[in-house]
């Protein structure tokens, strides 16, 4: 628990020290602060670099993205692991070379002389806005020097977390601060956690997995009350934790890299998504624009819970304050590109998909019945809740549960 709570301890400050949260908003997430550098590429963090670190390395490691051109400036950002294995670092569009440093001496500082491999050549790895370059592999040999590099890891930047890792549902890293820094300061919570699938028990061949997606400012905690009334040993339960402040497409692409991660380890076939609120429209996005059939999985059931099919009026009133946006916030504005080319995609048409809403949501009011969504469903359930009582409803959870059985079967 120790790193959990040095976790903790650097996302509650990021999202406490904002006090209004606004103003915690800083240039590597601003979406206002969008010009183009010299070397290339934008100012604010919207890409990713996916890949393995296959280097051999005894220790922890430290992934470094340096932008091909010399213009642009020192390292971009870089990531700690535990050990060698997955990696994301989250980035402006650009090009950009890997590095990874191997701790050799034990004196808690990776240099130059520590480099144990790299990645992306004399041309680097290129990734444009909202695009995730994934496969990556970075290994030996080192590569040439780079000059002046000293990092030193003294607590303060937590090791990345793994997808698939098993966790608690109230382990300290799924916190109210934790979510709001995901929303606010989405670069550092990058840093700390990725965007990736935790899953609360082992998985068992046979089970069909239930993967829950949580809306904005939220995380695996939100989804508590289905948590533990989903008893069912047919299905093992999984969440996908991602920084709510990012571009929604990108928050799509990184779970179907999340989802094909888990099946390479897994071997599951068949899987039920269920999301609430802003994440209903990422999971459409991922069912609309990537075959999961033919990576072999079968999205049997999806199901959205006071999902804003048309967007947030509150994301509108955001977008004409006068300085600081948010990416996300371009994605859920009633205006949206995003949403619109989602909304005019279809669902595959073997999966399922049941729309629940509730008749006293002050948030989403009559957009969770868009017709552009309700066309593909099978069933639409209403219940006389809110926008977030909806996911501690007896009779919510009683319908979800039949809907559950009855397709998965």
């Amino acid at each position: 628990m120790k790193t959990a709570r040095v976790i903790i301890g650097i996302l509650a400050c990021a999202a406490l020290a904002a006090g209004c949260g606004y103003m915690s908003i800083g240039k590597r997430d601003d979406v206002s602060e969008k010009r183009r550098t010299p070397g290339g590429g934008t100012v604010y963090s919207s890409a990713v670099l996916m890949g393995e670190v296959t280097a051999r390395c005894a220790g922890p490691v430290l992934v470094l993205a340096r932008p091909v051109a010399e213009q642009a400036g020192g390292p971009a950002d870089y990531v700690i692991l535990e050990k060698p294995g997955r990696f994301m670092v989250y980035v402006p569009a650009g090009s950009y070379r890997l590095y990874a440093f191997c701790d050799a001496d034990r004196d808690h500082v990776f240099t130059d002389a520590e480099v144990c491999g790299s990645a992306g050549g004399r041309a680097g790895i290129s990734a444009n806005e909202g695009e995730v370059a994934a496969g990556i592999r970075v290994s030996g040999p080192a590569g040439a020097p780079l000059g002046g590099i000293s990092i030193r890891d003294d607590g303060r930047v937590p090791r990345q977390s793994v997808n698939g890792e098993r966790m608690k549902l109230y382990d300290e890293r799924f916190c109210l601060q934790n979510a709001e820094a995901g929303w606010w300061t989405p670069s550092l919570f990058m840093k700390a956690f990725g965007a990736n699938i935790y899953a609360t028990d082992a998985y068992v061949p046979g089970k069909v997995p239930v993967l829950f997606i949580h809306g904005a400012e939220g995380s695996p905690q939100n989804w508590a009350y289905f948590h533990y009334r989903l008893s069912d040993p047919r299905y093992v339960k999984w969440y996908y934790y991602y920084p709510t402040g990012i571009r929604l497409g990108l928050a799509a692409r990184l779970l179907y890299e999340a989802l094909l991660d888990m099946k390479k380890k897994y071997g599951f076939s068949r899987i039920c998504i269920t999301a609430h609120s802003m994440g209903g429209l990422i999971a459409r996005h991922l069912l609309a624009n990537y075959d999961l059939g033919k990576k072999g999985i079968e999205v049997r059931l999806y199901v959205s819970l006071a999902s804003p099919w048309t967007g947030f009026k509150s994301a509108d009133r955001a977008l004409q304050l006068p300085a600081k946006r948010l990416p996300s916030w371009l994605d859920v504005a009633t205006s949206s590109d995003f949403i619109r080319r989602t909304l005019e995609a279809r669902i595959p048409a073997g999966t399922s998909y049941h729309l629940f809403y509730g008749t006293a949501d002050g948030v989403s009011e009559g957009r969770a019945l868009d017709e552009r969504a309700s066309r593909d469903a099978k069933g639409k359930h209403g219940f006389e809740v809110t926008h977030d009582t909806i996911l501690t409803d007896r009779k919510v959870f009683g319908k979800y549960y039949e809907v559950l059985t009855k397709e998965m079967k």
